[in-house]
């Protein structure tokens, strides 16, 4: 994976610390998890609809949690920000959205584990987007403008302020505004004059162009955002300690999933037809994410954390925190800190 840091963090101090600790734990491998008990069977998993939870969506038409034991119950939100304040009550297991709400919830005190990932950015999976006769041509254009969102302070926020810092303009100089309906809703109300631009997700930049004749001003997948990680799936950590079978269960069959997503593009799009009600002239013309596989890669979702200090989306009392990756580290697992410290350090 192409990487190139946001923020000048020290990444190589936070690798060597890890890696003292990682030939033990080599040489003593946690066992693999049982299967959950009855009570942990049941699952309730929060996504937002985009293209990048192919995994879960698939893992779920083709029984791969119900071959771990699992019964999965889906809800789609609109963003991650909407349902923090339920998963911390304990109505939401497991969330499948943007890790930028969960980093900022961490740093305000609230304990979350990353289980897996779920998409890296690719072009075209994240854009901004007009009206066909709109005057804005150029990002400069978007100076005093409105742009929508899906959610407060979200991935969409972060990479747009990136967008727009490395075309030498502040992100202060645009007006953020969030669809509380999220993306599903979006492509209607910027044809309707809602307002002047929009960061969508796919299928739904594929849904502006087909059904409005929208157009694509930029992609969001350049400069300091490329290939960024975008979305994880997340459960409190209250939640993984109290339930660790289930928790185990659920990574295995996402990983199935994911595996699936990567070789098999026509299983991705039927699964996107499916839980989004899309025609297949949307499924079709779609562009797919990435979807990785294995432990959860510490040093990519610290790119997030130093762009969201570096965009004001964290404040300046989580620095130190975020510079020393302590904050990331202790959102993910020490096995999967271990497992890629090595592997990220010979990149």
């Amino acid at each position: 994976m192409n990487t190139r840091s946001l923020g000048a963090v020290p990444l190589i101090a936070m690798i060597m610390a890890l890696a003292a600790g990682c030939a033990s734990a080599a040489s003593n491998p946690p066992a693999a998890s049982a299967p959950p008990q009855s009570e942990d069977a049941d699952i309730t998993v929060a996504a937002i609809p985009a293209v990048d939870l192919a995994g879960l969506y698939i893992a779920q038409d083709d029984g791969l949690f119900a071959q771990q034991g699992l019964h999965v119950t889906i809800e789609k939100v609109p963003s991650s920000q909407a349902i923090i304040a339920d998963q911390l009550k304990g109505q939401i297991d497991i969330s499948a959205g943007s890790y930028v709400a969960y980093i900022s919830a961490q740093a305000a005190g609230a304990r979350f584990r990353i289980l897996a990932e779920a998409s890296i950015l690719q072009p075209g999976t994240r854009v901004l987007v007009t009206t066909a006769d709109s005057p804005i041509t150029t990002i400069g254009d978007l100076v005093g403008k409105k742009i929508a969102v899906n959610g407060i302070n979200s991935i969409g926020t972060l990479l747009i302020s990136a967008l727009l810092t490395e075309h030498g303009i502040s992100p202060k100089k645009v007006h953020v505004i969030t669809d509380q309906a999220g993306f599903p809703a979006m492509p209607r109300q910027l044809e309707g004059g809602a307002w002047d631009a929009a960061f969508l997700a796919e299928p739904y930049v594929t849904v502006a162009g087909e059904e409005y004749g929208e157009k694509v001003l930029a992609d969001l997948d350049q400069g300091a955002a490329l290939n960024l990680p975008v979305d994880g799936y997340v459960a409190t950590q209250a939640w993984a300690l109290a339930h660790p079978g289930a928790a185990a269960a659920f990574v295995r069959a996402i990983e199935q999933g994911q595996a699936i997503a990567n070789s098999d593009s026509g299983s991705v799009r039927a699964a996107i037809a499916t839980y989004d009600k899309l025609p297949p002239m949307v499924t079709a013309a779609m562009v797919l994410s990435g979807y990785p596989i294995g432990p959860v890669d510490a040093a990519g979702i610290q790119r997030v954390a130093a762009a969201m200090l570096q965009f004001g989306m964290l404040g300046t009392e989580d620095a130190t925190e975020v510079e020393h990756g302590t904050l990331v580290e202790s959102m993910v697992g020490p096995g999967s800190l271990c497992r890629r410290a090595l592997r990220v350090h010979t990149r």
